[in-house]
């Protein structure tokens, strides 16, 4: 079996949530502020036709921790990523897991295999980014959900690199509590904030080196992208639907720069 340089230990990535903005109730110890056009009321759960381990079997193989080693320094973050077009190699995670980034690497979690990663290209607003895994051959793309399908109620399942634990991806059960949510989030590693628009609300429990991995709904394919925490005793994660994503990833894969998208951020 071919051996691989481990992947440096670093500090696990994941946007802290300071503000939701909803209808109802604030959920997981977030602050209701105002309410937000296009939250849903609560309902009850639908069925889950696959088992949480035929889920994440079916999106394991798709699945690879990201390891950023950052300008000045060489701090590393470490978060989450999944293949989206395997002729091609194509990555994707949250722009925030990447940021300032001057090496980025990759690892197979159903393999063990290495590849370092290029940039093709970021948007930072949206929090998505596109990574190309270099001589990277017969890999399986994720299987993708509709989000509009997404209803209060849907069981999830989040999948990611959980604390940075470099091993298989971990994941977590819960249901989707809130559409189109809008939260201002606060990235440590940058010491920055951001707000993100449109989000999934979710009671199953993202943590520090999720961020990045997918949120698979009950048919076993991917309807967002972990993102960002709540604060308070209950859990409560955002994600970005996966339609918002895909539709900032083929413009990154087309070249496209438009007025957000950063193209071929060379690390």
């Amino acid at each position: 079996m071919q051996s691989h340089p481990p992947i440096p230990r670093g500090r696990t990535l994941l946007l802290l949530l300071i503000v939701a903005l909803c209808a109802g109730l604030g959920v997981g110890g977030t602050l209701l502020l105002s309410p937000f056009a296009g939250s849903q009321p609560a309902a009850a759960a639908t069925p889950r036709p696959d088992s949480d381990a035929a889920i994440y079997s079916r999106l394991e193989p798709s699945v690879v921790d990201v390891t950023a080693t950052l300008r000045g320094g060489g701090e590393t973050a470490l978060g989450t990523g999944f293949v989206v077009n395997a002729r091609a190699g194509l990555v994707l995670t949250n722009d925030h897991v990447i940021r300032d980034a001057a090496l980025v690497i990759a690892r197979l979690t159903s393999t063990g295999q290495i590849y370092p990663a290029r940039i093709v290209g970021a948007d930072a607003a949206a929090d998505i980014a596109v990574l190309q895994l270099r001589g990277a051959s017969g890999l399986t793309a994720a299987p993708l959900g509709g989000s509009a399908a997404v209803a209060v109620g849907t069981p999830v399942l989040a999948i990611g690199n959980q604390a940075g634990q470099d091993g298989s991806p971990a994941a977590a059960p819960g249901l989707v509590n809130g559409l189109n949510r809008t939260i201002r989030a606060y990235d440590g590693l940058s010491q920055s904030t951001e707000t993100l628009h449109g989000m999934l609300e979710t009671s199953a429990r993202i943590v520090p080196g999720d961020s990045g991995g997918p949120l698979a709904g009950p048919a076993g394919t991917v309807i967002g992208i972990d993102t960002a925490a709540g604060a308070g005793t209950k859990p409560a994660g955002y994600a970005i639907p996966i339609g918002a994503a895909m539709a900032v990833e083929r413009r990154i894969a087309a070249g496209d720069p438009g007025p957000r998208i950063a193209i071929g951020v060379s690390p």
